[in-house]
């Protein structure tokens, strides 16, 4: 077993077909292909399912997933160690985030934070759920994600950077989308749909309802962009209670309403950082910078570990 392998391992574990991850490793697919069947003959199990050039993780490779992982981070960890020069910041970030925080203030957090180290760290970015990120957290593939909370991570840190607001989305050839605001109790009897529950954006958006007594919004998306594309494109009788973000942007004909109940800064983003990992010189560095980040004054210094 080789550092080689391991690399050709966690590629193909990360894009799942043979000649995707031979490209991106600038290297011919029967050296891939040579590669994983040694290592699994080496280690005496199947890592990876296949179907043509597509594969799958089968349990034990999901195990040997997550060690890769953590020893590819903990070399790279050494690498930077050694390189740091004085107070010079090397190194590399591997990022996650929800698309939600993509609108203004991870572009310019990133912006200014890059000015800082003169472009000596490389941040490797990632999209995904919340949910998602924050296992990927929890296995050590990810050093820092901007997303939701999720109750009982007992070693995920969670600092508050920023906020979105839930609000009516209406067309703008509905009634209501020439009003400033309007109660739950106005809009009880729309047709609504809202976030999928599971998610922590739809379990706070239940409870809301619920709360509230609207018992018939149709819990069924995951994310802005469908819930969006579905309210623009169909009957403007349709609505949606979803967050003030980058997805409902995208298209022109979509207004937001103000709800009376919805308290200001309902959902919260959050850094999030696993507390149990060793972390390089450059993601401590820029976790403090985020810390100290102007843009995260409408919070007080607070962070909460589970």
């Amino acid at each position: 077993m080789n550092l080689s392998q391991l690399h050709y391992f966690k590629k193909l574990a990360e894009v799942l077909h043979y000649t995707r991850a031979a490209q991106e490793l600038f290297i011919t697919q029967p050296t891939l292909s040579g590669a994983i069947s040694s290592l699994e003959n080496e280690l005496e199990v199947s890592l990876f399912e296949r179907s043509g050039r597509s594969v799958s993780l089968t349990p034990q490779g999901e195990i040997f997933y997550e060690h890769v992982c953590l020893a590819l981070r903990a070399i790279d960890d050494g690498v930077a160690a050694v390189q740091d020069r004085g107070h010079s910041i090397v190194g590399s970030i591997s990022l996650g985030t929800t698309f939600t925080v993509q609108d203004d203030y991870l572009p310019l957090l990133m912006k200014d934070y890059c000015a800082v180290c003169n472009n000596s760290v490389l941040a490797k970015t990632y999209q995904g759920f919340t949910n998602y990120l924050l296992d990927q957290l929890r296995k050590g593939t990810i050093d820092v994600a901007f997303c939701g909370r999720r109750e009982g991570d007992s070693e995920l840190v969670y600092f508050p950077v920023t906020y979105r607001n839930l609000k009516l989305c209406v067309r703008d050839d509905h009634p209501l989308a020439k009003r400033d605001h309007v109660s739950f109790s106005e809009i009880a009897n729309m047709n609504l749909s809202t976030y999928r529950r599971g998610a922590p954006i739809g379990e706070m958006v239940n409870k809301l309802l619920i709360d509230n007594g609207l018992e018939d919004v149709k819990q069924i998306y995951d994310d802005d962009v469908s819930m969006s594309s579905f309210i623009s494109f169909n009957s403007p009788d349709y609505g949606a209670i979803m967050l003030d973000s980058l997805g409902p942007r995208l298209f022109k004909n979509i207004k937001f309403v103000e709800i009376d109940e919805v308290p200001e800064g309902f959902y919260r983003i959050y850094m999030v950082y696993n507390k149990k990992h060793n972390h390089s010189r450059a993601v401590k560095d820029f976790i403090q910078f985020v810390h100290t980040y102007k843009g995260n004054d409408t919070f007080e210094d607070e962070e909460i570990s589970e």
